[in-house]
């Protein structure tokens, strides 16, 4: 075989190599759109079941990470349990449940705003959401949930005072104000989870409690 004939061999087995390289990224690029479309066209659900089941089914697109250590390793204060790569798999399909925990984080404050009965109530800093393979838990540190809560507090006062006084504007102008809060507050969290479209995050967030008041 002459020096030229194995040349292209060679060039030929690296082009097939490569080319099937860029066909299981584009095939695994796909099931990340699926699972993404699949999650945003559930509806949020808000209100926190009673009881956790006795099997949790985890999402097995997380590479068996969920709560406190899944986060860590977005923030990249553990290095060791998920590669770059997973990491950025991850990401896209993380976004959607913190979508989702964000919404019954800011709920608590909302209920406990709300009922005169909830003196001791003990916050928790991870909320387990379902997504279109099975539920993933969402932890955040103690001073993001306690973030959260109070603008769930300043959302039913606000509730209050507009049905007390039954004003368009008053209500319009505190939406705005919280609903900025709302977007420093989530954007700021999603910087440091490394997570894209941090803005279509805090505004999905947003429309999940003053929907009504902007449709």
């Amino acid at each position: 075989m002459s020096p030229m004939i194995s040349v292209l061999l060679t060039i030929t087995v690296a082009i097939g190599v490569i080319l099937i390289g860029l066909l299981f990224f584009v095939v695994g690029k796909l099931n990340w759109l699926e699972t993404a479309t699949n999650s945003l066209l559930t509806k949020i659900d808000i209100a926190s079941p009673k009881s956790k089941p006795q099997e949790i089914q985890y999402d097995p697109y997380f590479y068996g990470l969920t709560g406190q250590a899944l986060y860590k390793c977005l923030v990249r204060e553990d290095l060791t349990q998920a590669t770059p790569l997973e990491l950025d798999e991850i990401r896209p399909r993380y976004g959607i449940a913190l979508l989702k925990a964000l919404v019954k984080f800011i709920q608590d404050g909302l209920d406990v705003s709300n009922n005169v009965n909830t003196e001791n109530t003990v916050f928790e800093c991870e909320k387990l959401v379902f997504t279109s393979r099975g539920q993933i838990g969402v932890w955040l540190p103690a001073d993001r949930v306690e973030n959260l809560r109070v603008i769930g507090s300043k959302i039913a006062k606000e509730r209050r005072k507009a049905s007390e006084k039954n004003g368009e504007g008053a209500k319009a102008s505190s939406s705005e104000s919280i609903t900025k809060e709302i977007e420093s507050e989530i954007g700021d969290l999603c910087d440091s989870l490394l997570l894209r479209h941090g803005d279509e995050i805090a505004s999905d967030v947003s429309k999940a409690f003053f929907n009504e008041s902007t449709s």
